[in-house]
């Protein structure tokens, strides 16, 4: 627009000459900022991943190329495709960015491979994704395994980068090498800024105190994540001029005592560091209804687990201020059309998933074990509902060692089984069960089972400190049990809450034991290590108010891993170990050409080959009758 002023006088003219001037400068100005400081961006997010490269409910269901004709959810073919479908949605409006909380990796035989496939970050790069943060899974194959995984996803020349911005990896030791040498090629990062459509966003990542408490760190330390934030924070913004700060923190959230998510440690970090404009979430595995909004600013988000669903969050940057603009949740289903390059990639690492993963064993990653007739869930917070899958794999576990009693805990079973449209149930889907943890000696993946003898007060004594439940993981830490019953009253105070143990069965009856001291006579327990480990520690983690020591047969106290191994007996599959590498039970020394010890998810697929096949079936049924859904855990309260 032209304005065109005539004045009289010379002096008067050049007054309002110059205030017009100024006040179109102003608008011109006006217009011009507002168009640079009102921006759109993007956070496509996901968390909890847990390597679930293929869809569950059942995998043989799955159908990535094929919408609307199963029940599946997850897997990285549809989650790639919904990414590129919503990059190029929001790319038209500013800039998007691609992230993941944590836990990318463990939870399927992709995980258990990752040492030698390093295939989620690979996998990752190739869907677009900017950057992930360590979960405390990441650390289940040890120091050495995570470091091995990462230096075959760089090799591959496709990685992302790993935002660890409380971890510690200076101390001198040899495990650390491999993090290390990472960390000097930048794959390992203290924080990253993106510069994208004119935003200058710094990311950083962290593990949250409640989720070191399951980290099997070995020699990485995490500083307090808190802490660590702010001080990331000032450098981000100060020294780094960055506009936008998300956060990656593997925290979790929990509801208080009306159902609100206004606990856990995604909220408070974002309570005590307002310098912190999101926080992309994880650990807790929670869908959340929406988006949490602290002090009227921090935005906290988290899409639930295991590829089920991709965060979709739209903020608006304006003036140096962040403003939530949308968030939801979209469902990663079969709505969604997969992408076939992701697919193509995942088919040539199940190659290398059989190899290193199920070959010693006789088994492969699409072979059929067994049908369900209806689900078979574990709902931590309903017990009941989980009570079949449970007693399934207890049953299993004291088949495979023929102990007295067969014991897991809720949490240890990583996932139920889907009867989806056929119901056939393959080693992809009964691993995701019980995929967790690594051997002792044998180098394959999954928890090794040991077994420990213990007095009827040790076993009250187990059970008390396994039932307290965890606010921040409820019903996970349930005690599971076979050829045990045993009675608790949770109205009763801490660590007297088991009222009667039994042991025997369905088919023989049960036979009350005394749980008072006076007896001590032994009875052998076997479990996953994960769960051992656990076990053993308990004297210490309540500082000797619950007392027990693992024993041998003997009642001699164990004194390693090694001594509580669990040789197999009558297992239906091959058990030559990788490598021929075993180890010389007699002088706990690695020898070859001999059996090997048994995997928690071996047994469990063991026991299922091993049930009856009805004439013209060519798998057999897992049962839920009376007898599979007996009830094992008996409240007694008043």
């Amino acid at each position: 627009m032209a304005v065109v002023c005539h004045f009289y006088t010379k002096n008067m003219k050049l007054r309002i000459s110059l205030v017009l001037i100024s006040v179109l400068s102003l608008i011109s100005c006006n217009i011009g900022s507002n168009r640079a400081k009102t921006k759109i961006f993007t956070i496509l997010h996901t968390n909890d991943l847990h390597s679930s490269f293929i869809g569950m409910g059942p995998s043989s269901d799955y159908t990535p190329f094929e919408l609307n004709n199963d029940k599946t959810v997850g897997g990285y073919a549809r989650l790639a495709g919904l990414i590129t479908q919503k990059k190029e949605l929001h790319g038209k409006q500013g800039a998007v960015l691609v992230l993941d909380a944590g836990d990318y990796s463990m939870g399927t035989p992709f995980g258990a491979a990752t040492r030698v496939i390093g295939g989620e970050l690979q996998l990752m790069s190739k869907m677009g994704y900017d950057a992930t943060t360590f979960g405390n899974h990441e650390f289940d194959l040890g120091t050495i395994g995570i470091g091995e995984e990462l230096s075959v996803a760089a090799k591959s020349g496709f990685t992302i980068p790993v935002i660890a911005s409380n971890a510690v990896l200076t101390e001198k030791d040899t495990s650390l090498l491999g993090l290390q040498k990472m960390a000097g090629e930048g794959h390992i990062l203290p924080w990253k800024l993106i510069e994208r459509d004119g935003i200058r966003f710094g990311i950083i990542g962290l593990l949250g105190h409640e989720a070191t408490f399951y980290t099997s760190g070995g020699a990485v330390k995490f500083d307090d994540a808190v802490r660590t934030a702010k001080k990331i924070v000032k450098i981000l913004r100060d020294s780094l001029k960055a506009e936008v700060i998300i956060c990656l923190s593997h925290g979790g959230v929990e509801k208080d005592e009306d159902g609100k998510f206004i606990k856990g440690d995604d909220i408070k970090l974002a309570d005590s560091v307002p310098g912190i404009d999101v926080v992309v979430g994880g650990h807790s595995h929670t869908s959340l209804p929406e988006a949490i909004v602290i002090n009227n600013h921090t935005v906290v988000v988290q899409a639930g687990k295991e590829s089920n669903n991709l965060g979709e969050l739209v903020m608006s940057f304006e003036n140096g201020q962040t403003k939530l603009v949308s968030w939801k949740l979209n469902p990663i289903d079969d709505t969604v059309l997969g992408d076939e390059k992701i697919a193509a990639e995942i088919d040539k690492l199940k190659v290398e998933v059989n190899k290193a993963v199920f070959e010693s064993r006789g088994y492969s990653i699409d072979q059929s074990l067994a049908i369900i007739t209806q689900d078979l869930p574990n709902t931590f917070t309903d017990i009941k509902a989980g009570t079949i899958l449970a007693n399934l794999v207890t049953d299993a576990f004291r088949q495979a060692t023929h102990a007295d009693i067969g014991f897991t805990a809720n949490g240890l079973m990583r996932a139920g089984l889907t009867c989806g449209n056929t119901g056939i149930q393959t080693v992809y889907d009964i691993f995701a069960v019980a995929p967790l943890g690594s051997g002792v000696v044998d180098p394959t993946a999954g928890s090794a089972l040991v077994t420990a003898w213990f007095t009827g007060l040790e076993l009250k004594n187990i059970l008390e400190f396994i039932i307290v439940d965890n606010p921040a993981h409820p019903g996970e830490f349930f005690p599971r049990a076979s050829g045990m019953k045993f009675s608790y009253n949770t109205s009763r105070t801490k660590f007297d809450v088991i009222t009667g143990i039994e042991l025997g069965d369905y088919d023989h009856g049960y036979k009350k034991i005394d749980i008072t001291g006076k007896d001590h006579k032994l009875y052998s327990v076997t479990t996953p290590l994960y769960l051992g480990m656990i076990i053993t520690a308990i004297p210490k983690y309540t500082k000797d108010q619950l007392k027990l020591v693992a024993k041998n047969g003997k009642g001699e106290p164990l004194k390693s891993k090694v001594e509580a191994l669990e040789m197999p007996k009558d297992n239906a599959a091959e058990m030559l170990a990788p490598n021929g590498i075993v180890i010389d039970y007699a002088e706990t020394a690695l020898s070859k050409n001999s059996v090997t010890e048994i995997k928690e998810w071996q047994a469990i697929m063991d026991y299922l080959r091993q049930l009856p096949v009805k004439k013209g079936d060519k798998l057999p049924v897992v049962p839920v009758d009376k007898r599979a859904a007996e009830v094992r855990a008996v409240k007694v309260n008043n």
